[in-house]
């Protein structure tokens, strides 16, 4: 690791060295003792500790000497010159000028604390500030102590010059939030594991095919088992030793928020009950917003998800919605949604671009506004939306409870409301036909309903006899029991001439709906 001189100066042992020159912007990237006749520098950038009595006298040797230092690529010098007079240390400052090699002075006895104080020290990748290790340490626990995990991921980033991330449940925290999250880093089949000298077992170094990142991983435990993870993203090769160390410690810091894994499986199992039609306790329901909308997204596209999945499109919601919501994912891939937003509209068309771009197209169904209290109606609006806009074929992504009109009779999933009652009582009555009797006689109430219960308008749009309309006719009020002279049979009728081909349609029914016209 290299470190900025003019930060180097200011740090310990080195605050003690009398400088003579500008420090030029220079780095510094290891100490070189020179006890001896002034060997070659080892390594470029490298500040050299020189011992009394080995930079020469005149000016020609000097000169040749300054000269050699500077074709090795030296940072500069820190000459022992106890006992010269002030007159020789300028002139020998003024030559280190003229070749911009720092010049600084500081005797022999104090070059073991130098390399001792050198070898504790760790540089800022961000701004180059230079502090030891235990002073870096206590930094990033009083980060964490005082302003929790964001300002621990803050402080990680600030001297590791990497974005942080941890990943605990639904829970995903990234500092600096921007840019986004690469979608490989929660997908554990992208990342092949590299080989690396460290000390530190649950510390792992991981590159990616798919990914232009190196990820620099630690594993959270709690009493034995994992429960998140802490990481690093860094271009390649990025990662130092000094960067093993934080994350390790930062990791132990972290063994204490598995309260963030707690909060999330509550909060899934709470809205798993909801779904179920029972009520949370209330100290789980002070998780969520006192008052909102429901939203069940589900997908289009069958398939299962890829290991990670959730938990890449859970980091997406957090980051672009970190206002207080609570979601969670059914067993199905269905997301669900309790949301407080002002404009409920712009929130699900935001969610379902962002879904999109993330490669899990959705529709959306969304309830009325309610308090947590009547989450229960809340969810069940917002599934009933959804799953009625799928067998509609609705034309919008999005489809509101209160715009379903007549279609909110037909409750999903099945209740025992009289009139889902109805429906399964007449379609279990078509279905002991025989398949095609059964879709010719469904076709045909609803388009008899359609117009307006005339019977040659019937006959006309199905292309048959108004004869054979009559005959279906009677045959469908012989097994329902229905009077279609009656006020009260044909308010039924058009009731169940909208619902039934969707109750059919909804897994009860297992025939063919005929099109119009066949």
């Amino acid at each position: 690791m290299k470190l900025k001189l003019e930060y180097l100066a200011g740090c310990g042992a080195f605050s003690a060295c009398c400088f003579r020159t500008p420090f030029y912007g220079k780095e510094v990237s290891r100490l070189e003792l020179m006890c001896g006749n002034g060997a070659a520098v080892r390594e470029p950038q490298s500040l050299l500790l020189v011992c009394r009595g080995l930079i020469p006298d005149d000016g020609e040797r000097l000169n040749e000497w300054l000269n050699e230092r500077k074709a090795q690529e030296a940072a500069g010098l820190l000459a022992d010159l106890s006992g010269e007079s002030e007159e020789r240390i300028s002139k020998l400052a003024e030559a280190c000028r003229e070749r911009e090699l720092v010049f600084g002075t500081a005797e022999t006895a104090g070059f073991t604390a130098l390399i001792n104080d050198y070898s504790h020290l760790i540089a800022s990748r961000t701004d180059g500030a230079v502090k030891s290790y235990d002073r870096v340490l206590e930094d990033l626990q009083r980060r964490f102590y005082t302003s929790g995990t964001d300002s621990l991921l803050e402080g990680l980033s600030y001297w590791t010059g990497c974005q942080a991330a941890l990943i605990v449940g639904q829970d995903t925290f990234v500092k600096p939030s921007v840019p986004v999250l690469n979608e490989a880093v929660f997908y554990p089949a992208y990342w092949k594991k590299e080989p690396r000298k460290s000390g530190l077992s649950h510390v792992s170094c991981y590159s990616s095919s798919f990914s232009d990142n190196m990820l620099l991983q630690a594993e959270l435990f709690k009493n034995r088992l994992p429960f998140g993870v802490l990481c690093l993203l860094g271009d390649e090769d990025v990662f130092e030793p000094s960067d093993d160390i934080l994350l390790n410690y930062a990791s132990i810091l972290c063994t204490g928020i598995d309260d963030y894994k707690r909060r999330s499986r509550r909060i899934e199992a709470a809205v798993e009950m909801i779904c179920g039609g029972q009520m949370p306790d209330s100290s789980v329901m002070e998780l969520f917003p006192e008052s909102g909308y429901a939203l069940v997204l589900c997908d289009q596209e069958a398939g299962e998800p890829a290991e990670g999945k959730k938990e890449y499109l859970s980091y997406l919601i957090h980051h672009y919605f970190p206002q207080k919501l609570c979601y969670s994912f059914s067993a199905e891939g269905s997301l669900r949604l309790f949301v407080s937003a002002e404009d409920v509209d712009h929130f699900a068309r935001r969610l379902l671009a962002i879904l999109d771009g993330a490669g899990k197209r959705c529709r959306a169904g969304v309830s009325r506004h309610y308090p947590a209290s009547q989450a229960v109606t809340a969810f069940f609006e917002a599934e009933s939306a959804a799953h009625i806009a799928g067998l509609l074929e609705y034309g919008e992504r999005i489809c509101y409870y209160h715009d379903l009109g007549i279609y909110r009779l037909l409750n999903y999933p099945e209740n025992s409301w009289p009139i889902n009652q109805m429906l399964g009582e007449m379609d279990e009555l078509l279905n002991q036909m025989d398949e095609e009797k059964r879709d010719v006689l469904a076709m045909t109430i609803r388009t008899f309903v359609k117009c307006r219960f005339h019977y040659q308008k019937t006959a006309d749009k199905l292309y048959t006899h108004v004869n054979t309309i009559r005959y279906r006719i009677k045959l469908i009020e012989d097994l329902w029991d229905v009077d279609l002279s009656s006020d009260e049979g044909r308010l039924l009728f058009s009731v169940l001439a909208k619902l039934l081909p969707l109750w059919m349609k909804s897994g009860c029914y297992s025939g063919t709906m005929p099109r119009e016209g066949e």
